[in-house]
């Protein structure tokens, strides 16, 4: 299934900025007093997950979808915040697996499952974008496996 293959893809790259990030530096900001801690990124990309795990369990995603705040999960540590991308990746996997699961009520519009997905990979991909932001900005190149979904010719050769 073509959602799975991309699901897999935005996964690998997600981990692979992780592990590029100096611990020393994952709680800091690549920006004075602007955007947020690469800790803050990938606690969105969490966050937003574990709202698209409820929703799809629960049958609707809105405002009051249950999800660990982008505040609590900023504070962990590089190896829990792997833990918790791995973690929610297996349960979105299942539940895109789960053929009884076709569509949801996503903020009072139904839709199909499919799209909902795309809406959550098109999050994470946003997140990339400011990841790479962040990166180039204090010289950390960027992971093999984001050349390899965008092509190498998006990319300089420093990078």
């Amino acid at each position: 299934m073509m959602v799975i293959e991309n699901f897999r893809q935005v996964n690998e790259v997600t981990l692979d900025f992780l592990k590029l990030i100096p611990e020393q530096l994952f709680h800091q900001k690549a920006f004075k007093g602007r955007f947020q801690s690469f800790a803050w990124e990938f606690a969105c990309i969490i966050t937003t997950r574990e709202m698209y795990i409820n929703g799809l369990k629960n049958g609707a995603l809105n405002g009051k979808t249950v999800c660990r705040s982008d505040t609590e999960l900023e504070k962990l540590s590089p190896a829990k915040i792997r833990e918790d991308i791995l973690k929610t990746y297996k349960e979105l996997l299942n539940l895109i697996k789960d053929e009884k699961i076709k569509k949801i009520n996503f903020w009072g519009k139904i839709i199909e499952k499919p799209a909902l997905i795309s809406w959550l990979l098109q999050h994470e991909q946003l997140h990339f974008g400011k990841l790479m932001l962040y990166c180039s900005n204090i010289g950390i190149k960027l992971p093999p496996s984001l050349k390899e979904m965008w092509g190498h010719g998006s990319f300089s050769k420093k990078n």
